[in-house]
């Protein structure tokens, strides 16, 4: 059974005429119409039902129909399967994510890589140190962190990206809320509560581990940290996207410190796999996280 064959059978139920596929494939109308006998004959029912010089749809053909149109597209996608694997374009992209950076580090960008159907691609979250280590063992493929302090990525190929804005919070009702400055004395005689922190206050003291209160909350999932600090428990320093909502609702309050900038700023790298960009889906997957982060730049 001809594939181009079937494909002219299609084409003639979708145009309504032999005539008109024999046009669209460049062929005789003689030749399709032998071909889509060929096929009657071969399968032992009538697609057509032939009235003088008028052709319509048989009950049988109609019958076969969504079984054509469904093979035809499954051999589309087996034909571009088989030439992705050919040119060794991957088929699946592994991304991996720091935990804790905001929804509005990824979104966008990982919305235009699902816009390729023929693409899949898997994501989960992941300590720093464990992505790198999934990166260079090549069990991913590209991978979003915070920026690290090391000026270059023998191992990999990186790229920076912007920075998203981290800001002090806490309840509308909370003692802190009514201070025009927050000093880090204030905050110490709070609860401070902590998202995604990977050690408490009492571990070794690692980059970016120092709390501002001795007493803390630490959390795994945002949505509850930020359910206690709208119920005045507490403060907590947050992605301004991930409390933008609470904020204009005035359930959380922005509180100003005279120890920090209104908002500090989070930067943020892309790393990939070596090689990666020398295929055309790698190279569109870097540049879709490059230009849709949806970070701030400036």
């Amino acid at each position: 059974m001809n594939t181009l064959h079937l494909k002219a059978l299609l084409l003639a139920i979708e145009s309504g005429s032999i005539s008109a596929a024999a046009r669209k494939l460049g062929k005789k109308q003689s030749q399709v119409s032998q071909w889509i006998s060929d096929l009657e004959c071969d399968l032992g029912v009538t697609f057509f039902e032939r009235t003088g010089n008028k052709t319509v749809l048989s009950e049988q053909g109609a019958c076969l129909l969504p079984n054509l149109v469904h093979s035809l597209s499954q051999l589309e996608r087996f034909i571009q399967s088989a030439d992705t694997l050919a040119r060794e374009e991957p088929t699946v992209i592994r991304v991996g994510i720091e935990n804790y950076l905001p929804d509005s580090a990824f979104v966008a960008s990982l919305a235009e890589v699902l816009a390729h159907s023929s693409l899949n691609i898997e994501v989960y979250r992941d300590d720093k140190a464990q992505l790198q280590a999934d990166l260079q063992a090549n069990a991913l493929d590209v991978m979003l962190i915070h920026e690290s302090d090391i000026a270059h990525h023998p191992q990999f190929e990186y790229a920076r990206l912007g920075y998203y804005r981290e800001v002090l919070v806490c309840g509308a009702e909370h003692p802190l809320a009514g201070l025009a400055q927050v000093s880090s004395q204030a905050l110490s005689q709070y609860r401070e509560l902590v998202w995604g922190r990977e050690q408490t206050m009492e571990d070794e003291p690692s980059e970016g581990c120092d709390g501002f209160s001795p007493s803390y909350g630490l959390f795994s999932e945002l949505a509850p940290l930020v359910a206690l600090l709208s119920a005045n428990q507490g403060f907590a320093f947050l992605p301004e996207d991930s409390v933008k909502a609470q904020v204009s609702a005035g359930t959380l309050v922005r509180l100003s410190c005279d120890f920090e900038l209104p908002a500090i700023e989070r930067r943020v790298e892309l790393c990939w796999r070596n090689g990666f960009t020398l295929s055309e889906r790698g190279s569109a997957v870097v540049s879709a996280f490059r230009a849709h982060h949806q970070l701030v730049t400036s």
